[in-house]
């Protein structure tokens, strides 16, 4: 054979393996790429331990020191100045609003009292007398009109000299507990002299702070409980009054004030109170701390639905007793994963065991 058929026999053969060769090549390409659409095709179902969810409260229980007040509290002070002739009431004494508590002085008011009177008096029988002999014409009708306007001012002079002589005595603005007398009797006053403390214990307040987190669960009339160390192993019932229009922007808090009914007085102003104040909350999934996951994205638990993995992104609210709230995509009844964790991806099949048979099955396993 010619060195020119070799050649050229050689040169086909080369060709032909080189079709080959493409062709092998080109097949094993596509089966690569099938596979990367489909990660999961031919893998065995990954064994996993499930747990159901189950809907919780996110209620929380807040604990505060706070300070008792009287439901009204003033310090009682004279309208006039004078001299303290009387004190009417002991203290701690419970009296009804307008009780006479201290008199100062006040001849020269009675006794002014008493002219206004008798100028009154004086004035009305002019008034008649010329209402009388009027119509025959021996006064005039402007001089009816004088005695009339003498009437009225003399009625008014009255009155003063009455509400003069009413501010000599200090009485109780509303019903209440009279306190510790400032003053004794002789005593010099006038309108700035603080005379004794006035409470209303009937109702005591309590204000405290809530941190501002909790804001969005306290409602008006919302019960809490009182502890007082003056009166140590006792509860009280109270309810929420009002709530303050605004944040405590150093603190972050919010000041909240609750009414404790007193019937009994054993509460006083000034009582050291803890506060025990249970806040309702919302309902959010809760899952099995065990089930959380963590990404750069985030947090995200497995879910088994139709015999396959899901990952399904969640935010952390409240970890209590081993569980988790979350807020996500969760229904109640929904399964997450809680073992067999490291084998999953997304889409992959699952098949639910115990959990004996998964922990067997990780540890002779390289992962895959």
């Amino acid at each position: 054979m010619s060195f020119a058929r070799q050649l050229v026999i050689l040169v086909v053969l080369a060709a032909a393996a080189a079709g080959g060769w493409y062709v092998w090549r080109g097949g094993a390409g596509e089966a690569a790429s099938d596979g990367a659409r489909a990660p999961t095709t031919g893998r065995a179902p990954a064994p996993v331990v499930v747990e159901r969810v189950r809907f919780a409260s996110d209620a929380a229980i807040v604990e505060a020191i706070g300070t008792g007040r009287a439901a009204q509290a003033v310090e009682l002070s004279p309208e006039a100045a004078g001299r303290v002739v009387e004190i009417l009431v002991e203290p701690r004494a419970r009296v009804e609003a307008g009780a006479p508590l201290v008199k100062l002085d006040a001849e020269r008011e009675r006794l002014a009292v008493e002219l206004a009177r008798v100028e009154l008096g004086d004035a009305r029988r002019q008034l008649d007398r010329f209402e009388r002999i009027a119509p025959g014409g021996a006064v005039s009708e402007s001089q009816v009109d004088s005695a009339r306007v003498a009437v009225a001012s003399a009625e008014i002079a009255l009155r003063q000299a009455e509400l003069a002589l009413a501010e000599r005595t200090v009485r109780a603005p509303f019903a209440g507990v009279v306190g510790i007398a400032e003053v004794d009797v002789g005593d010099r006053v006038d309108e700035e002299t603080e005379i004794a403390s006035f409470d209303d214990v009937s109702a005591i307040l309590v204000d405290f702070e809530v941190p501002e987190a909790f804001l969005a669960g306290i409602a008006r009339g919302a019960e809490l409980e009182l502890r007082s160390w003056a009166r140590r192993g006792e509860r009280f019932t109270a309810r929420v009054e009002a709530i303050a229009a605004r944040i405590d922007p150093v603190a972050r808090t919010v000041r909240v004030r609750a009414r404790a009914a007193n019937p009994e007085r054993r509460l006083k102003p000034g009582m050291s109170f803890a506060v025990r104040l249970p806040l309702a909350g919302e309902r959010f999934p809760s899952v099995p701390s065990i089930a959380v996951r963590w990404e750069r994205e985030g947090a995200f638990v497995w879910r088994v639905a139709a015999g396959r993995a899901q990952r399904v992104p969640v935010e952390v609210l409240k970890r209590s007793d081993g569980h988790v709230l979350v807020d996500g995509g969760l229904e109640a009844g929904d399964r997450v994963v809680v073992e067999g964790l490291q084998r999953l991806r997304p889409g992959r099949e699952v098949v639910v065991r115990d959990g004996a048979e998964v922990a067997a099955v990780t540890a002779g396993s390289d992962g895959g």
